[in-house]
């Protein structure tokens, strides 16, 4: 059959309406094919970057009517060391506010060169929302740089009395990598702190490693100045003493200030239990006296007041003999 008599018997065919809605039904299921499924992929990632570059037009518009737009809780990504530190029992107020209540402060993000969007702030915001089970929730474009983020986050956690000093080492640490360049005087005239301080946040580095897995498992445990303290005394060969101590204050068996002395105290080696020789002297079958010796002292103990009383002058007698003939 040629391909125009086929076209033309083709043309032909007509579907019931049954026929039409079940033929539409097997074209909506994804293709089984390798083929087919990668051009089906490739067809839903076209459309969520188009409905991404929707979501930024959208923002960038009400950026300029000072408004702000719904965008999927799927589409914000967390940039690490970014996150603003909030104690847990503010975050489960936050989570109960909004879970009756309207957000009022729009979170705010910047659009990611791999889609989607990046989080400036507002963390806390996306969180919450999603335990309460939302799909979006209000976004604004920022005025900062990635870089201006990053560096907010991290000079207001700095500042954070809330923050644990060994978290505020781990945020102190990654943004040296990120500045090599800035001494710590630098990064203390930045911050507002005394550079002193900056070293002392900065000892948990020189804390052994068993130390600070330690101080991972409850960041709260030490505070910097105590982790200086005990980084001199580790660096002073005491490491396995500081490991004790810190172990020690975790079991609530010390606090901050004992773990430090305990760290500091000289190990005494254990004195060596002295030899005694012990013996009985006999009248029949009664002791007439108990012999004990240790090193140079001798204790002679009679079965009475009266017997010690009357061997006393022999006793002398007899040590004062030796003691002549230890002269020739």
């Amino acid at each position: 059959m040629s391909m125009k008599n086929f076209a033309s018997k083709a043309a032909n065919i007509r579907l019931t309406d049954e026929e039409a809605d079940e033929a539409q039904n097997r074209a909506a299921t994804t293709p089984r094919t390798a083929p087919g499924q990668l051009m089906h992929l490739q067809a839903k990632s076209e459309q969520q970057q188009d409905e991404i570059d929707r979501l930024k037009k959208e923002l960038q518009e009400a950026k300029q009517m000072g408004g702000a737009v719904d965008v999927p809780l799927s589409d914000l990504h967390e940039v690490p060391g970014r996150r603003r530190y909030m104690a847990p029992e503010k975050y489960a107020e936050l989570r109960d506010n909004l879970r009756h209540n309207k957000l009022i402060h729009p979170v705010v993000v910047l659009p990611r060169a791999e889609g989607g969007f990046e989080i400036i702030s507002g963390h806390h915001r996306s969180d919450a929302y999603r335990e309460l089970g939302r799909e979006t929730i209000r976004c604004v474009l920022g005025e900062a740089t990635a870089e201006e983020a990053d560096e907010g986050a991290f000079f207001a956690n700095l500042m954070q009395s809330d923050l644990t000093d060994y978290e505020k080492y781990i945020g102190l640490k990654r943004f040296q990598t990120e500045h090599p360049e800035l001494s710590k005087a630098s990064v203390a005239e930045h911050v507002g702190i005394s550079p002193s301080h900056i070293s002392a946040l900065l000892s948990f580095e020189r804390l052994p490693q068993e130390v600070r897995k330690i101080l991972e498992a409850n960041m709260a445990l030490l505070g910097a100045n105590a982790a200086a303290e005990l980084a001199v005394l580790a660096e002073a060969g005491k490491s396995d003493r500081v490991l004790e101590a810190v172990q020690r204050l975790a079991d609530r068996k010390l606090d901050q200030s004992q773990a430090v002395k305990f760290a500091r105290a000289s190990v005494e080696p254990k004195k060596a239990a002295t030899a005694t020789t012990n013996f009985k002297i006999r009248s029949g079958k009664t002791t007439w006296c108990d012999v004990r010796s240790a090193k140079n002292v001798m204790r002679i103990e009679f079965q009475s007041e009266e017997i010690a009383n009357s061997v006393r002058d022999a006793i002398r007698k007899h040590l004062e003999q030796l003691a002549q003939a230890q002269k020739t």
